[in-house]
């Protein structure tokens, strides 16, 4: 297909099956062309046939502004030719020095998915952010599937359902508590109760598990924070050492009697 009319790009690229996307034939490493289908190692000189610049070619086909269009090859040999000039010329050092602060601080990165690049309105920049954020929520979901899996073998439950049964309901455990065990957040734990059929405690609602759930929940958090595996074990350490009930509430992040309690009689 020669003789590209003016028009004629928006019309394809409205049923262009590959809008939005560089066509590869990684068999052959080439790229091809969404016009005419055939396959180059370069489509930037091609594209004049079809009296399009590359800017207009990305623009009908609604590719990033800044995508080479190029074989992967083809693209590594180039980016070498770059690199190997400018690390040989101390002029093109010194103009890039700018650009060059603006990636290391993060600010192009910011510049590019702000969209102030120009490809904010892409079908590409589109598709590519999606499938990132996409590609994200899966890993995260399948991090905390592994999670929970091995929880429930730790704990020698044979299913998520008796897990919950058990440490929820039977042994009367917090919310807090429960995700703890399970390795689960608690917004997720309250959905997985629900998908079971399992009630929560309405709040204040209190049991001598609950209140030793939340006790040994807080005696961890402090113990985490000073570093201590034991923290009534620490605070009598350190009171021994001469530490101050004030030293030793503002170590721990709790209040001056939650200190005292744990010391106990001196």
């Amino acid at each position: 297909m020669t003789g590209f009319r003016a028009g004629e790009g928006d019309r394809l690229a409205e049923r262009h099956p590959d809008f939005g996307r560089l066509i590869r034939d990684e068999a052959t490493d080439t790229v091809i062309c969404h016009i005419c289908e055939r396959p180059f190692r370069s489509l930037g000189a091609h594209v004049r046939v079809h009296d399009m610049t590359a800017e207009e070619y990305r623009r009908e086909f609604g590719l990033l502004r800044t995508r080479a269009l190029s074989a992967r090859s083809f693209s590594r040999e180039r980016s070498r030719a770059r690199r190997d000039d400018y690390r040989a010329s101390e002029e093109a050092q010194a103009h890039l020095a700018t650009g060059r602060a603006m990636a290391r601080s993060g600010e192009l990165t910011r510049r590019r998915w702000n969209g102030s690049g120009g490809d904010a309105g892409t079908d590409e920049l589109r598709r590519v952010r999606q499938e990132s954020l996409g590609a994200g929520r899966r890993t995260q979901t399948e991090a905390a599937d592994r999670r929970l899996a091995a929880a429930l073998r730790a704990g020698g439950f044979t299913d998520l359902g008796q897990a919950l049964r058990t440490v929820y309901v039977d042994r009367q455990n917090s919310v807090e508590e429960t995700a703890r065990v399970l390795a689960v957040g608690k917004n997720r734990l309250r959905r997985l109760l629900a998908e079971h059929g399992i009630g929560i405690r309405t709040a204040g609602q209190n049991s001598d598990t609950g209140r030793h759930a939340r006790v040994e929940l807080n005696n961890r958090a402090a113990a985490e924070r000073v570093g201590a595996r034991d923290i009534q074990v620490w605070l009598r350490e350190r009171t021994a050492e001469g530490a101050t009930l004030r030293e030793l509430s503002a170590a721990t992040g709790r209040s001056i009697p939650w200190v005292a309690a744990r010391i106990g009689p001196r």
